[in-house]
């Protein structure tokens, strides 16, 4: 977000400014898609690429692309002879793109807000002989946000802007513990509670009191979100994760032994709802006791899916 303000501010002033983009990898790589560098004619303002040889390579191309304008799209196999100080090797690819930033790159500018409001849309860079950048939101920017990982499609770089909701229902200490968690590790955290004493526990957190089927339903979620239900009771769970899964949701997790998940998924059968992408008992295999240890092992489990969504496989559900 730092280095598109700074791209923002410098273009917008009419200062010479060039911008590079890691727009794909191939194995181990120190440098990952969408990470960005902002130099000018006496070397780098801001970001990184990763550091190292490959980063004063660039630094050299983002002067030639000063100087003529044209874009460059230049690939790294990092080796022996691209090793770190430290002598670690990656034995990856890296492809960088290098292009001067053209004043007022307004698309960098709505790029920022973008982020910082935690909104939805996607950055494009249309790559050709020059670079033609847009940031989209919206109905314009929906095709492209079916998968969430910077991409290269065609000649196209595709960078989504994506904060992933996560819906806690319930409030209790797991509840609070988990929405807490979720805050710092980037998703959009709002929890449902019926009752004023513990929806006001969660501190800083944005919360609804509502019955949580109508609080939950209110919050009108999407399939790009993420459900935790650790409710107080065995029938409030079996409702939740049957609104739950009904509003096809990204992810949906519960709170209870085997047993618990047993009988769940046998009702939900029972009425011809398919309980397969149910996580429960939820969260990873960490030996979790405490509340904020079952926190960890929830949270974890989401940051896993959302990051191996690009694969097509679902993460199992180790915890017993």
């Amino acid at each position: 977000m730092k280095v598109l303000q700074e791209c923002a501010r410098v273009a917008g002033l009419g200062q010479e400014c060039a911008l590079a983009t890691v727009v794909g990898t191939e194995g181990s790589t120190p440098g990952r898609p969408a990470m960005r560098m902002l130099s000018g004619p006496e070397g780098r303002l801001r970001g990184t690429i990763g550091g190292g040889h490959v980063e004063q390579a660039v630094l050299e191309a983002s002067r030639e692309a000063l100087r003529t304008g044209t874009p460059k799209l230049l690939s790294f196999t990092l080796d022996d002879d691209q090793a770190d100080e430290g002598g670690l090797l990656c034995g990856g690819t890296v492809h960088i793109l290098v292009e001067r930033v053209e004043g007022p790159a307004d698309w960098a500018q709505a790029a920022a807000d973008l982020m910082q409001s935690g909104g939805r849309g996607v950055v494009l860079a249309h790559i050709g002989d020059s670079v033609r950048r847009e940031t989209l939101t919206g109905k314009a920017a929906e095709p492209w946000l079916a998968r969430e990982e910077p991409r290269l499609e065609g000649s196209c770089f595709v960078e989504p802007i994506v904060q992933p909701r996560c819906i806690v229902l319930g409030a209790g200490h797991v509840g609070a513990a988990t929405a807490e968690l979720a805050a710092t590790m980037g998703f959009a955290v709002v929890v449902v509670d019926d009752r004023p004493e513990q929806a006001a526990r969660v501190g800083s957190i944005p919360t609804v009191c509502a019955p949580l089927e109508e609080g939950f339903a209110g919050l009108e979620p999407t399939a790009n979100d993420y459900v935790v239900v650790v409710t107080r009771g065995h029938g409030l769970d079996l409702r939740c994760v049957r609104a739950a899964l009904g509003a096809g949701v990204r992810y949906v997790g519960m709170l209870g032994a085997k047993r618990k998940a047993r009988i769940v998924r046998e009702a939900l059968g029972q009425e011809g709802i398919d309980a397969k992408r149910l996580h429960s008992p939820v969260g990873l295999a960490l030996g979790a006791q405490t509340a904020p240890e079952i926190a960890l092992s929830i949270v974890a489990q989401m940051v896993q899916l959302r990051r191996t969504r690009a694969t097509g496989r679902e993460p199992e559900t180790l915890q017993s």
